[in-house]
């Protein structure tokens, strides 16, 4: 047991790294979107984020309603940070 739950732990680190990297470069095209002018985000987009990740998961054997309240999470606050003033 002591060895799974450190594979966990590391597990655990490397999910914070890879959101890391994700909120970074959803940072970056937040920030090239407003200097270009464009909308900060794209709706259409964000369904079909949530419909591919939802899916994968799925695909994955984990639990669909936990699959939804994961990237709804992650792209509400995506989306408040591309909203917010600069």
């Amino acid at each position: 047991m002591p060895a799974l739950m450190a594979e966990i732990d590391s597990l655990d680190k490397n999910l914070v790294e890879l959101l890391g990297r994700r909120f970074r470069c959803s940072r970056e095209i937040g920030s090239i979107k407003r200097q270009q002018g464009q909308a900060p985000y794209d709706p259409i987009r964000v369904q079909n984020q949530q419909l591919n990740f939802v899916r994968k998961c799925v695909e994955a054997g984990l639990d669909e309603q936990m699959a939804h309240q994961l990237i709804g999470t992650i792209l509400q606050q995506v989306i408040a940070e591309r909203l917010a003033p600069n």
